[in-house]
């Protein structure tokens, strides 16, 4: 008859042995065994050093020459950033700011300039101003300054037969560039208004 074994929990039978009890004693025999023996630490050897004994003669010598000491000085640096780039300075350069859709914009600034067409120009105590048709139908009335178009527009000037837009931009070298652009009032002939 075999007889069975009540096992604890953690414990763990191969081949009829508890290998939890073995494992405990494997460890402590290799501790044992890596304890025992071994080399004791060298003592450090200690080398004197031996004096030298100089006439008194030398002494009183090298006092003196110790008192003007014979020094070579190094030329200072200095540095000349003549002709160098800045080494602070970003390799990019960030320009300004496009406005963005959140950004608050003028309704003119929503509109590019070859969108709008000039229908009249009033001349009055102040100077000139100019209307504005967007293709809807909407108007605008403008003065000198005032924003319009994508690209940083602004009207520089009106005349009687044309309004004078000058936009700035950048180009692909990242160079701000000013564009003039010149909306001329239609004539009758032409099909504006009367």
């Amino acid at each position: 008859m075999k007889r069975k074994r009540k096992l604890r929990a953690g414990n763990r039978v191969v081949g009829g042995y508890c290998l939890k009890p073995l494992f405990v004693v494997g460890i402590s025999l290799l501790l044992i065994w890596g304890c025992e023996g071994g080399s004791k630490p060298a003592k450090p050897t200690v080398i004197k050093k031996q004096r030298r004994l100089r006439p008194s003669s030398q002494k009183k010598e090298e006092k003196v020459t110790n008192k003007v000491p014979d020094e070579k000085k190094e030329p200072v640096y200095t540095y000349n950033p003549a002709g160098k780039r800045d080494p602070f300075k970003p390799f990019i350069t960030l320009g300004p700011k496009k406005p963005t859709a959140t950004a608050r914009l003028t309704p003119l600034q929503r509109y590019d300039v070859s969108e709008l067409k000039l229908v009249g120009i009033l001349k009055g105590p102040a100077g000139y101003r100019a209307l504005l048709e967007d293709a809807s139908g909407k108007g605008f009335i403008i003065t000198k300054g005032t924003l319009i178009g994508h690209e940083n527009g602004r009207v520089k000037e009106i005349r009687k037969d044309r309004v004078i837009i000058k936009q700035t931009h950048k180009d692909i070298f990242g160079q701000i560039k000013e564009k003039e652009i010149s909306i001329r009032l239609r004539k009758p002939e032409e099909g504006g208004v009367r």
